[in-house]
């Protein structure tokens, strides 16, 4: 997958987490820190958009476990998150140690998953070298119309979906108790403040997505 998709996974992922209250009261700030979760596994391609930032160090990742690598594993997973909660301990404080990692984990967990829709797989069991993808079709290659379409609309609406589920506190479900029907001016004005919502949830998430990828 493109960074693009990754980094938009990222943000879906974190937003996911927040809605089941794990990253408290800073989630919104913290789906940024998703998005950079999901571009991190590419460190070790030298071409990618963390690794044309640091390129010492995706060269010497690349010269030792090669793309698609260790990086791309559940050890990682685990290694980055243990890494971004200590580093967030020494400098952020308790508070926020525990949510940041786990939004860093939850975009890093993103990008294998959706890696494990290509072809080439992953080693997700890593230092076990089999590759594992997805047992089901479709397998989707890199930079496609099927990824841009299928893929990343897939992911705007399920983030719009989790933002607004967020912020409201619930699912989408506009029901008053006993079945009562919101219909007329009262049910046009939730549509349309939900209609709203969603634009503006895709458009912070493009916004997420632009920063980190140019």
């Amino acid at each position: 997958m493109t960074a693009r998709t990754h980094a938009l996974g990222g943000f879906t992922a974190a937003l996911l987490l927040a809605k089941t209250g794990c990253l408290g009261q800073y989630w919104l700030s913290l789906t940024a820190v998703g998005a950079l979760g999901g571009l991190l596994p590419d460190v070790d391609h030298p071409g990618s958009y963390v690794g044309r930032r640091v390129p010492l160090v995706s060269d010497a990742v690349e010269m030792a476990f090669g793309h698609r690598g260790a990086t791309h594993s559940l050890l990682a997973v685990f290694l980055f998150y243990l890494a971004a909660r200590l580093a967030a301990l020494r400098f952020l404080g308790v508070g926020v140690a525990g949510p940041l990692a786990l939004a860093l984990a939850a975009g890093y967990l993103s990008h294998l998953l959706l890696d494990m829709l290509n072809p080439q797989a992953v080693p997700l069991f890593w230092p076990w070298k089999a590759r594992v993808r997805f047992p089901v079709p479709p397998i989707i290659p890199t930079g496609g119309l099927v990824e841009a379409v299928a893929v990343r609309g897939g992911l705007y609406a399920a983030a719009a979906y989790l933002g607004y589920a967020k912020a409201a506190g619930g699912a989408f479900n506009f029901a008053l108790p006993g079945g009562v029907h919101l219909g007329g001016p009262l049910g046009e004005a939730l549509l349309q403040g939900w209609r709203r919502f969603v634009v503006d949830v895709v458009n912070v998430a493009r916004y997420i997505v632009r920063l980190f990828v140019k």
